[in-house]
């Protein structure tokens, strides 16, 4: 109901705004005339003090955000002519007539008063039409003057009918104890009466009836008083001396039976005196607390906790006045030996699973003992309670278990670094063979060293073109084939095979060094430091299987290749390129609403890039490029900017990399980025190699930087003037399928997770190398490890593209999984009939999805051909799905929704809920917060 609702929501507003000529309902009811706007407010019978044209605009416009689909409904009507106000008053009053006609024609066959006439139309006035019938007025009729009767009848005895039909009331009785006496009122109860029947009789049969109810009832209290009085007026009480019943009695609840009545605590303190056992003694709204304090000998130290008896009021009260044996000592030692058993049971579990942990390792028992006390003694001290949890076992295993890891690594270190290959370069045979040459190509952004390097690759027999994305593998691709070069295009999605090629573009990851060639292009050598891909640039420095080696990067990355090409005892040579052109720091922050055609404003998130589109989309038609985009996106964006389709591009740091546009300024939208880490300033690296795109050479002039305000400005300034760290050494390399091979032979498993963590913690290289950042591959590998697979089959799929960041990636990639674990063909599901653009964000975020997902299905497809076999399918479906994307990106109408009521927000808004939603959960902790310390002072 609520989709249908929404999608209503949804219907109107676009029905408005093509009304208002593309303006938000907002601004176009500005835009009405003052005598519609009065009509209008009259229809919906809202009255005002004043008419100006600027207090009815400022009223609509709150009808219209506060107001529900109804009312939208109404002046949506009204605005395009389509309201028939009179029709539906005429049609409701003329209802409203039928059914008060219909009541008094049913009514006017039975016998009434004039009040129960108005009682009869007041209750079925809303009923309808249909459910008023002279059955059920005869009913509610009948039970209207059943419960007048009921009344009258409490009125004349002084009584009140509870729903169970029993006579209550209060009658006040003499208490004679010892040589005191006072009056109390109690409450009597007669059984359950049949009262229909009694209604039936005449008056005062009935009234007679009821009032030797009513006598019965004090008589049978009386007795029930007398008894107890009796039993305490005989001999003197076992616990309750005579100076304290009086008060006892004379406090008691009306409500409450005798044997029942309640007892101040300090009494009861005093009664538990007289024992042995010492106790401390609470109290709650319903129970009486006990706790004692006991001790237990752990390995040789002692624990001391603290035991809790509750037992319900009544029940305590009762023993106390029957003169019963408290059963306190006997309660607390069961309850003891019953703690006692689960915990040194408890304990003994951990002690044979730590046992068990270390049987490779002669570790003493004292040890295991002494881990035990060192962890479980604080948390019993703390806690007073002895119970170990189980989450707190695991805490003392997982601690336990890095105890020892450095004992049981030992000996599997000694054996894996004993036969490991530890020299890198010996992983590439054929580079070595080749006595490769290596040129470096050194400049900033827009210096032509890529354009040269390509120029070299195309005069080339044969050769590589190594990119750092798909989508500039797919341009290098396109470019040589322009170029009259046969030539294969090979991603982790997709394989475009020339059988007669010469040359071959693909990203850096799917470097093939088994075929050797005449010329390799390395491009953007410098991201050889990045912390989750700069392996792939050290295994293709390493092993780019070409006689050739051409590499292209920033000056910063100089030092560390001098180093490395002399590590690998082969020959370097430098080639130095200049800026082509200027590039300009504005002195002064563009505020948005100042931006100039040709601007690229870079944000670093999603969220902040939609929002700057959507405010700019008021007056420009902008372009957007995010990393969640495909790169057929990105790329289609990119060319419509290109060819002053749209005038503003916004875009991630995305843009840093290989778009050649005709950027004029380039704007910071903020100094700070989150790198998957933490939040920090940008550094002077991505500053210079963002800032490079402005003033392409052959498209402009001269470039300038800037940024939308002054604090962002003065970093991104000093950012940009700060000369460029030098990368350092050692650089990462990734665990191959060999080593992942090797390392689970020797420590005898096939836990892909526990493979890698050994790889990250403990694999030395000869040479300027370490192991490469694997968290993110961790994080896939944690889910692979729930599947039966073969160690293999787990690798690959811990390589696979998926971003569990994203939920529905997350369960794609689950499903996937089962399906290889199960043994069959893993089926692409394309998606259902898709509407012209996405409308709001969840539906592009979705859209977005969907592409990853289908990313995923073609690399594993390159993994497993025979498993993954819909390619075709899921080809046509990301054709859809990006055509979609990009005329959502186009319309620029979805829209930001609060997760709890689906409020619109804005884009820039920084949370997922509402001020309204974020406000009453607010309230509601608060409310509970308070609950708690009042029953927290209570208790205390």
């Amino acid at each position: 109901m609520a989709k249908k609702k929404k999608k209503y929501l949804i219907k109107l507003n676009n029905k408005i705004r093509t009304f208002f000529n593309g303006l938000p309902f907002d601004e176009g009811i500005s835009t009405v005339d003052e005598d519609r706007l009065i009509e209008l407010l009259m229809l919906l019978e809202i009255r005002m003090p004043s008419y100006t044209k600027e207090e009815m605009v400022r009223m609509l416009r709150r009808i219209w955000s506060e107001e529900g689909a109804g009312t939208r409904e109404m002046i949506v009507s009204y605005l395009t002519q389509e309201y028939k106000a009179v029709h539906k008053e005429k049609s409701r009053t003329t209802y409203t007539q039928d059914k008060v006609g219909k009541i008094l024609s049913i009514l006017s066959t039975m016998e009434h008063t004039m009040e129960e006439e108005n009682h009869i139309l007041e209750a079925f006035i809303d009923a309808k039409h249909a459910k008023i019938t002279p059955q059920k007025i005869a009913n509610k009729l009948q039970y209207m003057r059943l419960n007048s009767e009921i009344l009258h009848l409490e009125s004349s005895l002084n009584v009140t009918f509870n729903s169970y039909n029993e006579m209550e009331f209060y009658h006040s009785f003499c208490f004679k104890l010892h040589e005191v006496d006072f009056r109390k009122k109690r409450l009597c109860k007669t059984p359950a009466l049949e009262l229909s029947t009694l209604l039936k009789e005449e008056p005062q049969k009935r009234l007679e009836k009821l009032i030797h109810y009513k006598e019965q009832s004090i008589k049978e209290e009386e007795e029930k008083i007398d008894t107890f009085l009796t039993k305490l007026t005989q001999k003197e009480h076992r616990y309750l001396p005579k100076e304290t019943l009086y008060p006892i009695l004379k406090a008691m609840p009306p409500q409450t039976p005798c044997i029942y009545t309640p007892i101040p605590l300090e009494t009861i303190e005093s009664i538990l005196e007289v024992s042995t056992a010492s106790y401390h003694l609470f109290e709650s709204d319903d129970h009486i607390i006990l706790e004692q304090p006991h001790s237990y000998d752990l390995f040789g130290t002692p624990l001391h906790y603290t035991l809790s008896l509750s037992y319900e009021k009544p029940y305590f009260y009762h023993l106390i006045w029957e003169e019963a044996d408290l059963p306190l000592q006997e309660d607390i030692q069961n309850l003891n030996h019953e703690h006692i058993s689960h915990f040194q049971a408890t304990i003994d579990s951990l002690y044979q699973e730590m046992v068990t942990l270390c049987k490779n390792i002669d570790l003493p028992q004292e040890t295991i003992h002494s881990y035990i006390v060192r962890f479980v003694e604080p948390q019993i001290r703390a806690s007073r309670t002895l119970k170990l949890k189980e989450k707190s076992k695991r805490r003392v295993l997982f601690h336990f278990t890095e105890y020892i890891q450095p004992l049981l690594e030992k000996e599997k270190r000694e054996a894996l670094l004993a036969q490991t290959i530890r020299d890198f370069k010996q992983l590439f045979p054929l580079a070595r063979e080749l006595k490769r040459r290596i040129i470096f190509h050194v400049g900033p952004t827009n210096s032509g060293k890529t354009y040269q390097a390509l120029k070299r690759l195309k005069e080339a027999t044969t050769g590589y073109y190594l990119a750092p994305l798909r989508l500039l593998a797919l341009e290098g691709y396109e470019n040589l084939k322009s170029q009259g070069v046969a030539t294969s295009l090979i991603t982790g999605e997709e394989e475009l095979i020339d059988e007669e090629s010469t040359h071959i573009s693909s990203t850096i990851e799917m470097m093939n060094n088994s075929v050797d060639v005449d010329v390799c292009v390395i491009d953007e050598i410098q991201m050889i430091s990045d912390r989750d891909r700069g392996w792939a640039w050290a295994n293709a420095l390493m092993g780019a299987p070409a006689k050739t080696v051409i590499l292209t990067g920033s000056a910063n990355a100089l030092p560390a290749i001098e180093a490395l090409c002399e590590y690998l005892e082969e020959p370097l040579e430098v080639v130095h390129f200049t800026r082509k052109n200027n590039l300009t720091m504005l002195p002064y922050a563009t505020p948005l609403k100042k931006v100039e055609p040709q601007t690229a404003i870079v944000a670093f998130s999603r969220r902040d890039v939609l929002a700057l589109k959507q405010q700019l989309s008021q007056h420009y038609a902008v372009s957007v490029v995010y990393g969640n985009l495909s790169p057929e996106v990105r790329r289609e964006e990119a060319k419509r900017f290109r060819e002053g389709e749209s005038q503003i591009l916004v875009s991630t740091d995305a843009i840093a990399m290989g778009l050649n546009l005709p950027i004029k300024t380039i704007l910071f939208a903020k100094d700070n980025k989150f790198d998957g880490l933490r939040r920090r300033e940008l550094l002077p690296t991505e500053v210079s190699q963002i800032a490079g795109r402005a003033g392409r050479y052959g498209l402009e002039e001269e470039g300038y930087v800037g940024a939308l305000e002054p604090k962002a400005l003065q970093t991104i300034h000093q950012a940009f003037h700060t000369p460029l760290p030098d990368i350092e050494l050692p650089v990462s390399v990734m665990a191959s399928l060999e080593h992942v091979m090797l390392i689970g032979e020797i420590l005898e498993t096939e836990e892909i997770t526990t493979i890698l963590n050994f790889f990250a913690d403990n694999m030395e290289f000869e040479g300027p190398f370490r192991a490469a950042n694997i968290d993110s591959m961790l994080e896939i590998a944690s889910i692979v490890d729930a599947y039966t697979l073969d160690l293999k089959t787990r690798y690959y799929l811990s390589c696979a593209p998926a971003s569990i960041s994203s939920p529905y990636i997350e369960s794609v990639f689950h499903r996937y999984i089962r399906q290889i674990e199960a043994g069959g063909e893993v089926r692409y599901i394309p998606p259902r009939d898709l509407p012209a653009f996405a409308q709001t964000n969840d539906m592009l975020l979705n859209a977005e999805d969907r592409v990853r997902e289908i990313s995923l299905y073609l690399w594993l497809s390159f993994k497993f051909p025979d498993i993954f076999k819909d390619v075709e399918q899921a080809l046509q479906a990301r054709v859809r799905l990006n055509q979609y994307i990009e005329n959502s990106l186009k319309q620029g109408l979805f829209t930001k929704q609060c997760r709890k009521c689906g409020k619109v927000l804005d884009f820039s808004y920084r949370f997922s809920i509402c001020d309204s939603c974020h406000n009453r959960n607010k309230q509601g902790y608060r409310r509970r917060n308070q609950t708690s310390s009042r029953e927290y002072r209570k208790r205390r």
